[in-house]
Order: C-alpha cells, then structure tokens, then sequence
C-alpha cells in the first residue's frame, strides 16, 4: 500500500475526477485530501508517477492520476478500515504501487 510520510494508509475514490474530484465539502471530513506545499517524491523502489493536482480541494497529490486521500478511522500505521467503502458516489480503495494510470 502507498502511504503518507507518517505511515497512514492513503486511498482513491474510483469515481473521481483530478481537476473536479467527487469528493468535496462534507466528504472531506472523513476522507482528507493528501496535500503537498512541494514536489512529491516516491519511496525508493515504487514506480508510477506522483503529482500535484490544483482543484477545489488544493494542491492535492494525485498517483498514476488517482488523487490520493487518508481516511479518518484510521488512527495507525498499518490501518485500512477504508478499503472498499462505498459512499460519496464511489468505492474507496487503498492505493497500491500497481495502480495502473487513469
């Protein structure tokens, strides 16, 4: 699994858009945006392609395309209580290094 800095879980909605994302306003109390001030940079090892998306959520961090959230519930490192949720118009998935491109 991808995961921020501090070792929590980050995940894509499978009915998001990068410059109109599906989840906005109360969504993002539950699932907030992984967002970067800078360049983001892969863990050695991990191939794809990081950016940074500018859309209403911010400069949020977009995987192979799939702009990237952490889940609220998740309190630890290791935790995946998101993985295959359905709510805000889509499933939530934890990213992985295979996340193929959008």
């Amino acid at each position: 699994m991808l995961t921020t800095p501090a070792g929590l879980t980050l995940y894509y909605l499978t009915s998001d858009v990068a410059a109109t994302p599906k989840c906005s306003a109360a969504c993002l109390t539950h699932w907030p945006p992984l967002l970067s001030t800078g360049t983001p940079v892969l863990p050695s090892g991990v191939s794809g392609t990081l950016t940074v998306v500018q859309n209403s959520n911010g400069s949020q961090v977009a995987y192979n395309g799939h702009l990237l959230y952490t889940f609220a519930n998740d309190k630890a490192q290791g935790d995946s209580k998101g993985e295959g949720i359905n709510a805000f118009g889509g499933t939530w998935h934890a990213a992985t290094p295979g996340l193929t491109p959008m």
